[in-house]
């Protein structure tokens, strides 16, 4: 056969060999036919003819990284690797800052900050032939029919939750996968399923903070642990160890501001010191089970006429109801990060600068709470969960099987008004035995760090970032507002904002400077 896939499968597939014999013969609609229950990320190469094939399937957190178009490098106008860091390689590295609104937005951007280098996106394909390049969409997420749940069937919801969950889990047995556990209800139910399923006693890791007791959680972990019958090994980690990780991490070379990146970098190198290869990650329960308080929240600017006058322009509050006035999807992302006229406050000094608006990547055709999920899971698939994840792969690959849920999840009608979160998880663990009540029924928490008290300890963040005016040559960020934002990060508020734009500008000046 001509074509070959020159990236690892997890799980190598004949039926992908034969579609891709039968490309020639096939238009958009059958390829995405064909590609319509993709559950892996491949390129493949026909040697004979010179041309690529590439899909990126939803959730797999595996990304594709192309160069086409610009100079020559390599001798070749076209190049795509699963490795950005790799694709860079013989480029001469050129800064595209149209890149910059939808970081500050979302915390990551999908378009690169490397002119002529592009991602595909979760749920597109490629196809490259005699220099012309076309794709296409197979998967959206767009378009899932709302379900019937009424009382009758909240038995079958349950039992199709649990069985998909086993499935996902058990597929990666012979890999001898730990598990993240935290002690929350999520990472516990999934460990708990993990070890009703596993031969073996099942391995788990936690993060602790001794040095800072209001963010460690290392109790519930045991306690959990000690339920389920599982090994914990827990894993400090201290401002050196934040810090030197921090100052250690690329990120396959582009922007990140999840602070937890940093956190989950250090615990998966503490996980593949002790040979673990894989591992399960609750990722993805909150987004299926409305696990976030702040859903609930901007549905209230979806049900009501707020008036913009009882919110400062500052606020996310009345960014939201910008939107609502435009038409525009409402809710930014469980991880927004800037508002516009918040990048109008830091782009004073740059009138130049462009200020698009990301949020318009994310319409459909939902309402409400089935748009926020919808955009929630674009963001995991493509955005800020995938880069995190996918940024481990060299240590730790990370699985995710609470995403397996992402489409059942967006079937289902909006709750009732007495909805209580992850209520359909937490009768699965009741009624199956997997958990205790305390663990069932603890107040969420997550996984957070005190990520800018130890940086704010250590330097003049306003100094730090300003710095990427002087790489650049002219003011791109007001001098101004970032100050007020570290003085304002310093009483607790912004935190957020002033860690975002810190990464953004190390980023650039180890690129760049």
């Amino acid at each position: 056969m001509p074509w070959q896939i020159i990236t690892n499968l997890e799980f190598p597939s004949v039926e992908i060999l034969e579609f891709l014999e039968n490309l020639e013969f096939l238009d958009e609609k059958s390829i995405a036919k064909n590609l319509a229950n993709l559950q892996r990320t491949f390129i493949a190469h026909n040697a004979k003819t010179g041309e690529y094939f590439a899909a990126r399937a939803l959730f797999c957190h595996k990304g594709i990284y192309y160069f086409f178009d610009g100079q020559e490098f390599d001798g070749k106008k076209f190049k795509i690797s699963k490795d950005k860091n790799e694709l860079l390689k013989g480029i001469k590295k050129e800064l595209d800052l149209s890149a910059l609104s939808e970081y500050l937005s979302f915390m990551s951007a999908k378009k690169s900050f490397f002119k002529s280098v592009f991602e595909l996106r979760a749920g597109e394909y490629l196809c490259y032939k005699n220099g012309k390049l076309k794709k296409g969409v197979f998967d959206s997420l767009k378009g899932v029919e709302i379900l019937d749940c009424d009382e009758k069937n909240l038995e079958f919801l349950k039992s199709r939750i649990l069985a998909t969950l086993e499935k996902q889990i058990s597929l990666y047995h012979s890999q001898n996968p730990c598990a993240l556990l935290s002690g929350g209800l999520d990472s516990s139910l999934l460990t708990a399923l993990f070890a009703r399923q596993s031969k073996q006693k099942v391995q788990a890791f936690n993060l602790a903070f001794l040095d800072a007791p209001h963010y460690d959680e290392s109790e519930f972990a045991r306690a959990a642990a000690d339920f389920i019958g599982c090994k914990l090994h827990s894993v400090n980690l201290g401002k050196k160890d934040f810090l030197d990780t921090f100052y250690a991490s690329d990120f396959n070379a582009e922007p990140l501001a999840d602070s937890a990146s940093i956190a989950l970098r250090f615990l998966c190198e503490k996980i593949a010191s002790y040979g673990y290869g894989v591992a399960f990650s609750a990722e993805g329960a909150d987004e299926c089970f409305l696990g976030y308080d702040l859903y609930f929240r901007v549905l209230e600017f979806y049900c009501y006429d707020l008036l913009q006058s009882g919110y400062p322009l500052i606020s996310k509050d009345s960014e939201y109801l910008r939107r609502k006035a435009l038409g525009l999807p409402i809710y930014g992302g469980f991880c927004e990060v800037f508002t516009r006229y918040q990048k109008e406050l830091l782009f004073a000094d740059c009138k130049d600068f462009s200020i698009d608006e990301p949020i318009l990547a994310y319409q459909n055709n939902y309402k409400e709470l089935r748009q926020m999920r919808y955009m929630d899971f674009r963001i995991a698939s493509e955005g800020i969960v995938a880069r995190k994840i996918s940024a481990m792969s060299d240590l730790v690959e990370i699985k995710t099987p609470f995403f397996a849920l992402a489409k059942l999840a967006l079937s289902l009608e909006n709750p009732s008004p007495n909805y209580k979160p992850k209520e359909l998880l937490k009768s699965i663990a009741k009624e199956q035995g997997l958990l205790s009540d305390e663990i069932i029924y603890r107040k969420k928490k997550g996984l957070s760090t005190p990520f800018l008290e130890w940086v704010l300890k250590e330097m003049d963040a306003s100094s730090e970032i300003l710095k990427a005016n002087k790489i650049l040559g002219f003011s791109l960020f007001s001098e101004v507002f970032v100050r007020e934002l570290e003085r304002k990060a310093r009483r607790g508020r912004f935190k957020q904002h002033l860690w975002s734009l810190l990464c953004f500008s190390r980023w650039l000046g180890k690129h760049f400077g």
